[in-house]
C-alpha cells in the first residue's frame, strides 16, 4: 500500500531554504584548517537560528565548484552564502590541489608552473589579468543570480579587506557580488580578517571566527554601513 505523504511535509521540503558555505582553497593546510573551524560555527549559528533551513559546508579548491554548486541550486532558495578565502577587494584565492593535510602545501612556485590558479575574480577583466590561470578560475559573472532569495539575501566574504573599493578604475568583488544580487546585502572586511575572534585572550582551534573586525555592509553597489559589531549579522543590524 502507498503511503501519502502529507502535504504540510511535501510543501516543507519544496520551500526550505538553502545557506551554502564555502571554504579552504589556501596552499597552506594550516590556513584552511582556520576556514574550517571558521566554517563549522558558522554552520552551527545557522542551524540554531534557521532550524528548517538547509545548511551546507563545503571544502573547495576551486571557484568552478562554487559556482556550479550555486547554480545548481533551485531558483530563489539561497538565503545566504558565505566564502571564507584569502584575497582582497579583487577576488578570492583559490588554488587545486589545496588540502587540510598537514603534509600537503605548496609554494608559489607550484603554483605557477602547475597553473594551479582557480580563483574567484571580481569581473571578467580580473580575471583576464589574473595571474597563471587554470580552467577551474571563475568571475562573478558566472553567477545566476537567480538562484538567491528574491528578497534579503546575504552573501559574507570572510577575507582581507574584501569589502573595499580603493580603485574605481578596477573591479571590487563586494561591489559588484551587490550589483547583483538584487534586494540583497553583501558584507566585507574592510582591513586584515584574522580568526582571533577574542581580541586580547586566547582563541582556541574551535572557536576561530571571522566575524569580528570592521565590516562593510554592500547594497546596490553602495556601503550602506560600516560596523564593528562581532558575530553573525543578520537583516536587523543592516538599518
Amino acid at each position: 500500500m502507498t503511503k501519502k505523504m502529507d502535504s504540510s511535509v511535501l510543501e516543507q521540503r519544496i520551500t526550505r531554504r538553502v545557506r551554502l558555505i564555502f571554504y579552504g582553497g589556501s596552499k597552506s593546510p594550516r590556513d584552511n584548517s582556520a576556514f574550517e573551524f571558521a566554517a563549522k560555527n558558522i554552520k552551527k549559528d545557522y542551524e540554531r537560528a534557521y532550524p528548517h533551513n538547509i545548511v551546507i559546508a563545503i571544502f573547495v579548491d576551486a571557484a568552478k565548484t562554487v559556482v556550479d554548486k550555486i547554480n545548481e541550486q533551485k531558483t530563489g532558495k539561497i538565503e545566504s552564502l558565505d566564502l571564507l578565502f584569502h584575497g582582497t577587494e579583487r577576488g578570492l584565492y583559490m588554488y587545486k590541489g589545496a588540502s587540510l593535510d598537514p603534509k600537503g602545501g605548496f609554494s608559489g612556485e607550484d603554483i605557477e608552473d602547475n597553473d594551479l590558479n582557480a580563483s574567484l575574480y571580481a569581473g571578467r577583466i580580473r580575471k583576464w589579468l589574473g595571474d597563471d590561470k587554470g580552467d577551474e578560475a571563475r568571475a562573478v559573472n558566472d553567477i545566476d543570480f537567480t538562484k538567491f532569495s528574491p528578497e534579503g539575501a546575504i552573501i559574507e566574504i570572510h577575507g582581507c579587506k574584501s569589502g573595499n573599493d580603493t580603485d574605481p578604475l578596477t573591479d571590487s568583488i563586494t561591489k559588484n557580488l551587490s550589483e547583483e544580487l538584487a534586494n540583497g546585502y553583501v558584507i566585507g572586511h574592510t582591513t586584515k580578517a584574522n580568526p582571533n575572534i577574542n581580541s586580547g585572550k586566547k582563541t582556541s582551534r574551535e572557536q576561530q571566527d571571522y566575524r569580528h573586525g570592521q565590516r562593510a555592509i554592500w547594497k546596490d553597489g553602495k556601503v550602506i554601513k560600516i560596523t564593528d559589531k562581532k558575530g553573525m549579522l543578520t537583516l536587523k543590524d543592516f538599518v
